[in-house]
């Protein structure tokens, strides 16, 4: 029997224009802008790039929607000298492409985002069916962002579950992201609906507090918890500033500390999150221990943070593993 090898990744398809300025101005104030940066954004590109990187040879595949416009034409230049296929990638004649304004205070690296919908408007349950491809894992990013899924099914109760559901029956293994909204009661609508269906839950502390109800709860391994009985089928991970942690189906649970960089050498946190994500995919496709899967997780966003852009600071899998040996050596 033919083995599934690959990544696909559905969802968002995003340009960043990245603005690195002095300092972020309170309203009406002005600030300088030292630098400008164009890049593919959005956890689809993000960590496919990612993971180019790490494995050139390992398949990868995109599917969403872009505009016929300069943007669009922009994303599938990118995809291809990432050598990732766009033949499911579809272009709306009515919209523009989905981008985004990032204004990245030089002070400590963080982030504020501007985002104008477009074309991912249209991306709905019937594009996650019938992908035709033998990928193994479907990464579906992002979750809150994608608003044809966050729509009532009288079958499956939402879109979003719907969508989910009609990938696992076409044998992916399905994994999820979300995108940091701040609205609870969206987490409890949208979200927790579509968690049978996902095998592989990937998200940040926010997004777990958000959707645990906890807030301000730093009990990661027992949020980690909930969420599998909540129903997420495989693993559930969560990724926070300090480092991740990780449970699976049988309970065993898993922690990796970040690895430091000093506040002052943080060029900026944009796509820290997937780029962990990547490392964590790649980990959970190669069938890696789950330790292991998060040390390269925790390893992918630490080079993240020395670039502008979500994807410019990506590492080789060598590159990953002679960083990782180092730092271990050094405990």
């Amino acid at each position: 029997m033919h083995k599934r090898r690959g990544i696909i990744a559905i969802g968002n398809l995003i340009v960043d224009q990245s603005l690195r300025c002095t300092e972020y101005p309170q309203e009406s104030m002005l600030t300088q802008i030292t630098h400008v940066d164009k890049s593919c954004g959005g956890g689809c590109t993000n960590v496919l790039f990612g993971l180019s990187r790490i494995d050139p040879s390992l398949p990868l595949a995109l599917s969403g929607v872009i505009g016929r416009d300069t943007y669009g034409d922009f994303i599938l230049q990118e995809t291809a000298r990432h050598n990732v296929s766009t033949s499911r990638v579809h272009v709306s004649a009515q919209d523009v492409t989905s981008f985004t304004y990032v204004m990245v205070n030089s002070q400590n690296g963080n982030r504020t985002f501007f985002h104008h919908m477009g074309a991912n408007h249209r991306l709905g349950a019937t594009d996650f069916s019938n992908l035709d491809s033998q990928a193994r894992i479907a990464h579906v990013a992002y979750l809150l962002l994608l608003p044809a899924l966050e729509q009532e099914d009288r079958q499956w109760q939402t879109c979003g579950a719907r969508a989910l559901a009609d990938l696992q029956r076409q044998g992916f293994a399905v994994s999820l992201d979300l995108v940091s909204a701040p609205e609870t009661e969206r987490y409890q609508r949208w979200v927790k609906p579509v968690l049978p269906y996902v095998d592989y839950l990937i998200i940040n502390d926010q997004e777990a507090r958000r959707l645990c109800q906890r807030p301000g709860d730093d009990d990661y391994i027992a949020q980690a918890r909930s969420l599998l009985q909540m129903g997420v089928r495989k693993l559930v991970c969560i990724h926070f500033p300090q480092g991740a942690v990780a449970i699976d189906a049988e309970g065993k649970t898993y922690k990796a500390d970040a690895y430091h960089v000093p506040s002052h050498e943080v060029v900026s946190t944009l796509g820290a999150g997937d780029a962990f994500c990547a490392g964590m995919l790649y980990g959970i496709h190669e069938e890696w221990p789950l330790a292991d899967a998060l040390r390269l997780g925790c390893a992918c966003a630490h080079f993240n943070l020395f670039s502008l852009s979500a994807t410019e600071g990506a590492r080789t899998l060598s590159e990953l593993h002679d960083f990782i040996q180092h730092e271990e050596s050094q405990i």
